[in-house]
């Protein structure tokens, strides 16, 4: 076989075995076309609200537009903000995942970085209750005030002497 048509024949092959790879089930709303690494970052330009009021004229108040290799749906209306924040909020509560978070959190176990859940409701309120309530506050309150005079004296200390500014104390 020829060489140059056994490499067509490969290209062919890898990009068809690309796009069929890259197939999503999820269906997206429209958006303009990506560029293969960046994304639509050139799409946004200097003043990014402009870009976006843009394309919203023609895609609509919903779009889809992928930042680098990351996925996003832009509300551009404040009615499908709206929908988004108020009717499904239940849906778009967490957060995404990251390997960072992973391993800091415990297997996303904390507060901060739990997924929303019964688990997630039960530790808000054991911080609400326990932790930030009036009664809490007043239990910890001569913590909080030796802590504070605490950075008062390391702040002043330091001012005293001209050295370096913003060195740890």
């Amino acid at each position: 076989m020829n060489p140059l048509a056994l490499i067509f024949c490969t290209a062919l092959f890898c990009i068809l075995l690309y796009h069929f790879l890259t197939r999503r089930s999820v269906r997206l709303p429209p958006g303009p076309k990506p560029w293969p690494i960046v994304g639509n970052l050139p799409h946004l330009g200097p003043v990014p609200h402009h870009s976006i009021a843009a394309l919203a004229k023609t895609y609509g108040p919903l779009m889809h537009l992928r930042m680098g290799f990351v996925d996003v749906v832009v509300a551009a209306s404040a009615s499908v903000a709206a929908q988004f924040l108020k009717t499904h909020d239940a849906n778009f509560s967490n957060r995404p995942p990251n390997s960072g978070a992973k391993h800091i959190a415990y297997n996303y176990q904390d507060l901060v970085f739990a997924p929303y859940g019964p688990r997630w409701r039960m530790l808000r309120k054991i911080c609400s209750v326990h932790l930030f309530s009036g009664q809490a506050l007043d239990d910890f309150r001569h913590i909080r005030q030796e802590e504070v005079f605490g950075a008062n004296a390391r702040t002043c200390e330091g001012g005293s002497n001209a050295g370096e500014v913003g060195g740890s104390c």
